[in-house]
Parts: structure tokens; sequence; C-alpha cells
């Protein structure tokens, strides 16, 4: 009998589980769209100045992207793992990709406005 309640309670809290819980040690999706769109920034940059040379191009694209992790407080593996669990998650990455399609459609239309 104690038997039978206690497997019935494990799944009674497994089941309750929200599965739309991000781990704690996961980057969430509002701050990663502001350093992953700095990355692609970061990488823009790199190709268009250096892109003619190969070896400098991967050595200052690395470079660039430590300062945006610098920028970010964050490191390259906690940068990484979060990249990995999005790709992992595709509901999560699409949600995580049009937000940062979207930041960069109202930082363009921030820039234009400001141009006029």
């Amino acid at each position: 009998m104690r038997l039978t309640l206690f497997v019935m309670l494990i799944c009674l809290f497994a089941a309750c589980r929200s599965p739309n819980k991000m781990p704690n040690d996961i980057i969430g999706i509002d701050k990663m769209k502001l350093i992953v769109w700095d990355m692609i920034r970061a990488g823009a940059l790199s190709e268009n100045k250096f892109g003619r040379y190969p070896d400098s191009l991967k050595m200052k694209s690395i470079q660039m992207f430590q300062q945006v992790f610098a920028v970010h407080g964050i490191t390259k593996d906690e940068f990484y793992k979060s990249y990995r669990y999005y790709e992992a998650h595709p509901d999560k990455n699409k949600i995580l990709m049009d937000s940062v399609y979207a930041y960069a459609n109202r930082q363009r239309q921030d820039l234009y406005k400001r141009m006029r």
C-alpha cells in the first residue's frame, strides 16, 4: 500500500513538471536574443573587414566574439551550452530566432529614423 502511494506521488510530481520550464543554467530568451544579435553583428563586421584574409578573419572573429561575451558577462561555455539547448528544443529556438529577427527590425527602423 505504501509502495503504491509512493509510486503514485512520484508519477504525480513527474506529470506536474512544466515542459516549458528551462534549466537554471541556460541563458533566458530575452538575454540570449541580445547576445545572438551581437554575435551576428560581430561576425558580419569581421567578414566585412577581414574576409579576404582567412587567417586574420578567424583570429579577429574569435577576438570579437570574446568581446561580446565580456560585454554580456558570460563565458564561451555558457553561451554554447545555452545555444546547444536551444538547438535541441526547436520550439524554444523558434521563439529565440523570431525574437532576434524582431529585435533586428526594430534596430534597423531606429537607425533609419535617426538618419532622416
